[in-house]
C-alpha cells in the first residue's frame, strides 16, 4: 500500500482551505457530496443496519484512507462514526493555530451517505473530540 506523507497532506489541506476561505461551507458540502456519491456507487445497492455500518466503515477507512481506523456503529435512530488517526485533523490544527477556520468534509460525507445509501435522513447531533488530535466521534440522529 502506498502511503502519503502526513506533513505534505496537512500543508496541502491548509493551502486548499486558505485558498477557498470565502466558500468553505460550499466546498465542504461539495466534497462530502462527491465522496457520498462514490460510496453509493461502490455499494451498488441500498443498505441498512449493520450492512450499511460495515460498508461505510470500509469506504471511510480503505476507500478514502483519511485515517488509521474507523468504527461505524448504530441502530434505530442514531449512528456514530468513531475516527482515530485522522490525517485531516492535523491540517486543521495548522489552520486553527493561524486563527483560520478548519474544514472537515467527513461530517457532510456521513450526512449525504446515510441518505443516499440507506435512504434515511440524518442530522448532525454533535462531534465529540477527546482532546487527541486526529480522534473524534461524529454523532448523527436518523429520521
Amino acid at each position: 500500500m502506498e502511503l502519503m506523507d502526513r506533513e505534505f497532506f496537512k500543508k496541502y489541506h491548509r493551502a486548499v482551505v486558505k485558498a477557498n476561505s470565502k466558500d468553505l461551507e460550499k466546498l465542504k458540502s461539495k466534497i462530502g457530496s462527491e465522496w457520498a456519491e462514490e460510496f453509493r456507487s461502490r455499494t451498488g445497492a441500498k443498505l441498512e443496519g449493520e450492512e450499511f455500518n460495515k460498508s461505510m466503515e470500509d469506504y471511510l477507512e480503505n476507500g478514502l484512507r483519511f485515517c488509521d481506523k474507523v468504527k461505524v456503529e448504530g441502530e434505530g435512530d442514531s449512528l456514530s462514526v468513531e475516527v482515530k488517526g485522522c490525517h485531516i485533523c492535523h491540517g486543521n490544527e495548522l489552520l486553527k493555530a493561524e486563527g483560520e477556520p478548519a474544514l472537515c468534509p467527513i461530517v457532510p460525507t456521513g450526512l449525504f451517505s446515510i441518505y443516499r445509501v440507506s435512504g434515511r435522513k440524518a442530522t448532525l447531533e454533535e462531534v465529540r473530540k477527546p482532546g487527541v488530535v486526529g480522534e473524534c466521534e461524529i454523532c448523527y440522529r436518523l429520521d
